[in-house]
């Protein structure tokens, strides 16, 4: 069992891609779907589990879905709701079977104090693996699944808030003053573009009503770097969307760059509130951009949406922390609210801190998504 339909399929491919077919020659997978059957099943006509059943259910089909069936194991990737839980150990009780759970707690995780109690009580044994060299050894001789520098290069990738949880396969994660905890001032330079460079605007509605920022970037495809050449950010005021605009155009002037030298407009959600003219809307945005270049609207390029699903925003920032570690972010010194928020932000969604940081990762996030940008040389026209 797992959470969604989207989280059993990647596992359903890796148990196809291990399944001796022999074994079970009924079973038939399609990529991007999963096993067939209703329920979806692997039926062992031969072999070792000649005779067995291995049937897939998700949480998202609630209780009622696993209910009066009788088996001997149940596997659960990550834990069930708590309310499913009485439900899944009855499936097993008729033959003293077992459950199993695997889970790494995340920032994104529901709240598990109710597993963690039953932990306390002895109720569930718990078998706790930090990662280390020792726990990716296999026992039958082999080398290391990951190798000791490798390792460090991931530990050194991850959030210090969230090491307790992802190494330390720990309950809850770390407080900590520097969320980013690769971000080194180290990284704080006058920005020197190499050729063949993509231009990047991206945009964060900021937490407060009618904030805004952006940020300039430029990207490398062929080494994956980029480049922080400049922000607007609003502060405590806020600003509508034609103000929006005349900060961005100028944003692009002071770096000798116009609309057409950019590659990729990233936007963010449009705001609900219409509260004192502060809504903030990607269309209104990009008609206030074409007039203040005194362009056609259907000639400005389209200021698109990022991707917003649950658990994008710490993956999204695993991304930029790994980045960081690997020395593929610089920032020009004139970005002083990103900066700050580098050095000051802790984690906190709902702190303005994190605007900033939001419009970074979005154009980070989009651009490492892409796969037909063109480059205009941004490094060729940008002036001091």
């Amino acid at each position: 069992m797992s959470i969604s339909k989207e989280q059993i399929e990647p596992l359903m491919a890796k148990l196809w891609d291990m399944l001796p077919k022999h074994e079970a020659p009924d079973a038939e997978f399609s990529p991007g779907f999963g096993f067939r059957g209703k329920p979806p099943r692997i039926v062992f006509r031969d072999g070792p589990g000649k005779g067995s059943l291995i049937t897939f259910a998700t949480y998202s089909q609630g209780s009622t879905r696993i209910a009066g069936a009788t088996v001997d194991v149940v596997v659960l990737d990550e834990p069930p709701p708590e309310e499913m839980w009485g439900e899944v150990v009855l499936r097993v009780q008729r033959r003293a079977g077992q459950v199993w759970c695997s889970m790494t707690i995340t920032p994104d995780s529901p709240p598990q104090d109710w597993m963690r109690e039953m932990v306390e009580k002895s109720a569930v044994r718990e078998l706790h693996t930090p990662l280390t060299q020792a726990a990716l050894t296999p026992v039958n001789g082999m080398p290391p699944l990951m190798s000791k520098r490798r390792l460090a290069a991931w530990m050194a990738s991850v959030p210090a808030a969230e090491v307790p949880l992802r190494v330390g396969a720990g309950w809850t994660g770390a407080v900590v003053d520097q969320y980013l905890s690769a971000w080194s001032r180290d990284f704080i330079q006058p920005v020197t573009l190499p050729p063949n460079c993509q231009g990047i605007v991206s945009l964060d509605h900021g937490i407060r009503l009618g904030r805004q920022a952006a940020t300039l970037l430029a990207y490398q495809h062929s080494t994956s770097r980029f480049w922080v050449l400049d922000e607007v950010t609003g502060g405590d005021k806020s600003t509508s969307s034609r103000e929006d605009a005349e900060a961005i155009a100028a944003m692009l002037t002071r770096n000798g760059l116009a609309w057409d030298h950019i590659d990729l407009w990233i936007g963010d959600r449009s705001t609900a509130s219409i509260a004192r003219d502060v809504r903030k809307d990607n269309a209104a945005l990009r008609r206030y951009l074409a007039a203040c270049y005194r362009v056609e609207i259907d000639r400005f390029p389209r200021i698109l949406v990022p991707y917003k699903a649950a658990g994008t925003l710490h993956s999204g920032y695993r991304q930029v922390n790994t980045l960081l570690a690997e020395g593929k972010i610089l920032v020009d010194p004139r970005c002083k609210g990103l900066i700050k928020s580098f050095e000051t932000w802790n984690g906190d969604k709902r702190s303005p801190l994190k605007d900033p940081l939001d419009a970074l990762r979005y154009g980070i996030e989009s651009a490492l998504q892409a796969t037909t940008l063109q480059p205009v040389a941004i490094g060729h026209v940008r002036t001091r």
